[in-house]
């Protein structure tokens, strides 16, 4: 199942936002182009699947910066790390990209964009401060985004009315035994998979999950945490749902493809992020709902996993850098307006509500609420996935009844506790 969602590679689902135009004026940003003379080609290394936002965006900025052109490269993102760090070895990097590893931020790979916020008043409080914190290092911020990424619990309200059951709330979170209990109650079993309706969704948690659960408040312990009484219990809740039918099991998953159960009825609640989950929902027209992840225990604040797409500027040719940080700031302010023309919800929290994003939609009205939710979370050396590999091996050996759900997550504490350590020996050696 880890394969189906990854809502931690950055631009996951982007594909998805649909068709964006530069319809309307987009004022130049104050300070714009300041200090920038004569033609400048710039070199932006992006993923693949940016065929759409990408091609408007520099359109719009070239419009507005007639010497500055803009030479766009597609990079494979499991490829993209790999690429930028070979680049920055050779003392050759794109003059502009993604901001994926914090690492290049403290090595100094990155240069900061304080100045080109300050000069083009950007007012950075109106972020989703969550998904931007991703961007700041030391008092420092380092990269802007268009657009605000949220693991979010979606749901079919249809399922909800013909069950005879309230709607999750928006604002407060239920707790695993709540939500499990929901699931269950939401099933519908057939021996026809095509017929069969799945109540919740389960599944490894470093993806969704508050990492306070796992890790310690500093980041750098993982025993005690992800193997307390607390985390423990979550796990064979979970374990139970996919065991008990009430969750889709891998196998599921493998049967129905590309084709995702809840834009088709056959899931009343799941976990996913909202830039894949709402336009696909809203394409098949179901009638979705949008409310916080569970979370462990009763008392327990609500969590919402957020994210953004972080455009830095690399520590390359000196003379490039003014014009890729103003093309930096475009992205920070008129770049989330393409974003919610596409129906994006953009980083700026503000403008989201400035344009009605959320127009008449009751789900899109939820989805807000839950995103207003988001919070600044705990700071890790490295990316989550690089990590947690012991886990997913010890959901797998609690579903097959290998061992008891204690003695896997004791066993996946130690290893990931060493995969922890490591890469705080390596953050610390930059």
């Amino acid at each position: 199942m880890r394969d189906r969602w990854q809502p931690f590679a950055l631009l996951a689902g982007l594909m998805l936002l649909g068709a964006c135009t530069s319809g309307g004026s987009t004022s130049q940003p104050q300070g714009s182009s300041s200090g920038v003379e004569g033609p400048v080609t710039l070199n932006l290394w992006i993923f693949e699947g940016e065929d759409v936002f990408v091609p408007n965006l520099v359109k719009a900025f070239e419009a507005e910066h007639p010497n500055i052109t803009i030479n766009v490269t597609d990079i494979p993102e499991d490829s993209y790390v790999t690429k930028i760090t070979t680049a920055l070895a050779a003392g050759k990097p794109p003059d502009i990209g993604y901001m994926y590893e914090n690492s290049w931020m403290k090595a100094g790979r990155i240069l900061p964009l304080d100045d080109v916020i300050a000069a083009d008043h950007i007012d950075v409080s109106n972020y989703n401060q969550s998904a931007f914190s991703f961007c700041q290092l030391d008092g420092k911020t380092y990269c802007l985004g268009s657009y605000s990424g949220a693991i979010m619990l979606f749901y079919n309200k249809d399922l909800f009315d013909n069950a005879g059951l309230p709607y999750p709330s928006a604002t407060q979170p239920m707790t695993v035994d709540q939500y499990a209990a929901l699931a269950k109650q939401l099933t519908q079993p057939s021996s026809d998979l095509n017929k069969y309706v799945w109540g919740g969704y389960a599944d490894v948690t470093t993806w969704w999950l508050d990492w306070r659960d796992i890790f310690s408040p500093d980041g750098k312990t993982v025993e005690g945490y992800l193997n307390d009484a607390p985390t423990v219990h979550m796990y064979d809740v979970l374990a139970n749902m996919i065991k008990d039918g009430t969750s889709p099991s891998e196998s599921n998953f493998s049967f129905f493809g590309k084709t995702d159960p809840l834009a088709t009825g056959q899931m009343a609640m799941t976990i996913v992020d909202n830039i894949t989950a709402i336009p696909e929902l809203e394409k098949a027209g179901i009638n979705w709902g949008a409310a916080p992840v569970p979370v462990e225990k009763v008392g327990d604040q609500p969590w919402v996993s957020s994210w953004t797409d972080g455009w830095g500027v690399f520590d390359g040719d000196p003379s490039h850098a003014q014009a890729a940080k103003e093309f930096v700031a475009f992205v920070g302010t008129e770049g989330n307006k393409l974003r919610e023309q596409a129906g994006g919800f953009p980083l700026n929290t503000a403008l989201a509500d400035q344009l009605n994003w959320a127009g008449d939609s009751p789900g899109r009205q939820e989805a807000i609420q839950v995103l207003h939710l988001a919070h600044s979370g705990i700071f890790l050396p490295a990316n989550i996935f690089s990590i947690d590999p012991p886990l997913w091996d010890a959901f797998g050996a609690i579903l097959d009844g290998d061992q008891t759900t204690q003695a896997a997550l004791d066993g996946a504490a130690q290893q990931m506790q060493d995969n922890l350590d490591r890469a705080w020996t390596t953050w610390n050696e930059i």
